[in-house]
């Protein structure tokens, strides 16, 4: 009968190694995704940066003219989109890092690092 129960504990230790190599495998591939994700983000907010940078030299440029023409009412408008595009992009960025740190948190920092921010597109 010792047999029987040493072979139950067995079975038991077997179970719980793999279902944490499947748990540090999906923490891991998650980990692989948000990184990937926080690169686009990172691109985005960059490419938003430089967007609205071109935008304000294209208004400085355009409000050099006597009337306030629709050129630098549109640009205006371009450059307050633009900002909150950045803003709102930041913050998706932000809820991911807090993402990463719940689950480090949650299953420990062995199977996920946790991250640090990134600063991109600041303003």
């Amino acid at each position: 009968m010792a047999n029987g129960a040493e072979h139950s504990g067995n079975s038991q230790t077997s179970a719980s190694s793999a279902l944490a190599d499947v748990i540090v495998a999906r923490l891991t591939a998650i980990e692989l995704a948000q990184n990937a994700m926080n690169g686009a983000l990172g691109l985005m907010l960059d490419t938003l940066q430089a967007q609205m940078n071109l935008l304000r030299r294209l208004h400085e440029f355009a409000k050099d003219e006597p009337v306030d023409s629709p050129v630098t009412k549109v640009l205006r408008e371009l450059v307050d989109a633009i900002m909150g595009l950045d803003a709102s992009v930041g913050g998706v960025e932000k809820k991911f890092e807090r993402l990463t740190n719940i689950i480090a948190d949650a299953y420990g920092e062995d199977g996920v690092e946790k991250s640090s921010p990134v600063a991109n597109g600041g303003t």
